[in-house]
C-alpha cells in the first residue's frame, strides 16, 4: 500500500468513527457549543440544598411528596386548605414544576424548584393559584403563597401553563428553524429578571416575556444548535442574550 493510499484510508476511517459519534449520540455533542449561548449542564443545576442548609430551622417543610408523579403531586397540594370568596369554587387542575436557573440568593423561595397547583372554575377559566417551594432531595414542600385570578387579568382565559413543550417546540421550530432536542429535556423555569414592583421599578421594570417569578414560568429549550432558547409568556423566542438577566 502507498503512503497516500494508507493516509487516504486513515482519513475515511477517521470520519466514519466522527459519523458514528455524532449518530450515537442522537445530536447531544452540539448541546453547549456556543458556551455563551448555553446554560450548559452545570448551569441548569439549582442551588436549593445550599440554600437550605443556610436557613436551617427557617425553612419548614411539613408536606410530604412521596413521588413526583403529577397525580400523587395534585392529590397532595389539593388536600391542602386553600381559602376562596364565599360561593366560588375552584377545581384543581394539573401541577406544574418550575424550576430556577441561575438563582442563587440564600433563599430556598429563589433558589429552590417549585410546584404550582392551578384552580379552575366550572368554565374552564383559571381562578386561582397556590406556590410550594420543593426540596427535592428530602421530597417535602412547604406552602408559600396563593393567589385569586379575576376576569380581565390575561392569565384568566388562558391555559396553564401558557404553552405545552409540543406547542413551545413547534414555536421554535417555526420561527428559528431549529429543532429542540429531547435532552437536556424541555422545561418550565424562572430566572433572576428584576422587575421590581410598581412602587418601586427593578431594572428589568418593563419585560413583558414572563419568567421573573416561580408563578410565571416560560419554557426553557436546548436547541439543536447548541444554543438554549427562552419561549416568553409573550410567545415570543429568545436567546440567554436577549434577556434581561441580573
Amino acid at each position: 500500500m502507498s503512503h497516500f493510499a494508507f493516509l487516504r484510508k486513515k482519513w475515511v476511517l477517521a470520519l466514519l468513527a466522527l459519523a458514528l459519534g455524532v449518530g450515537v449520540l442522537g445530536g447531544w455533542s452540539l448541546y453547549n457549543s456556543h458556551k455563551d449561548e448555553s446554560l450548559g449542564m452545570d448551569g441548569r443545576k439549582d442551588q436549593c440544598a445550599a440554600a437550605i442548609a443556610t436557613m436551617g430551622d427557617a425553612a419548614t417543610y411539613g408536606l410530604a411528596i412521596p413521588d413526583e408523579s403529577l397525580e400523587v403531586v395534585k392529590t397532595a397540594l389539593a388536600a391542602q386548605p386553600f381559602y376562596l370568596r364565599s360561593g366560588e369554587i375552584s377545581i384543581p387542575g394539573t401541577p406544574v414544576f418550575a424550576h430556577p436557573i441561575r438563582m442563587h440568593t440564600g433563599s430556598d423561595f429563589s433558589d429552590c424548584p417549585h410546584w404550582l397547583l392551578p384552580g379552575f372554575d366550572a368554565d374552564g377559566h383559571l381562578v386561582a393559584m397556590q406556590d410550594y417551594v420543593y426540596d427535592p432531595i428530602r421530597q417535602l414542600a412547604r406552602f408559600s403563597d396563593a393567589g385569586l385570578i379575576f376576569p380581565g387579568d390575561p392569565r384568566y382565559s388562558s391555559p396553564f401553563p401558557y404553552l405545552s413543550a409540543e406547542q413551545a417546540s413547534a414555536l421554535l421550530k417555526r420561527t428559528r428553524g431549529v429543532d429542540t432536542l429531547s435532552q437536556p429535556a424541555p422545561e418550565l423555569v424562572f430566572l433572576p429578571i428584576n422587575v421590581g414592583l410598581p412602587e418601586k421599578h427593578g431594572p428589568a421594570w418593563g419585560w413583558r416575556g414572563g419568567g421573573a417569578i416561580p408563578s410565571d414560568p416560560v419554557w426553557l429549550l436546548a436547541g439543536a444548535d447548541g444554543r438554549d432558547y427562552v419561549i416568553g409568556t409573550d410567545k415570543r423566542v429568545y436567546t440567554l442574550h436577549d434577556l434581561p438577566l441580573s
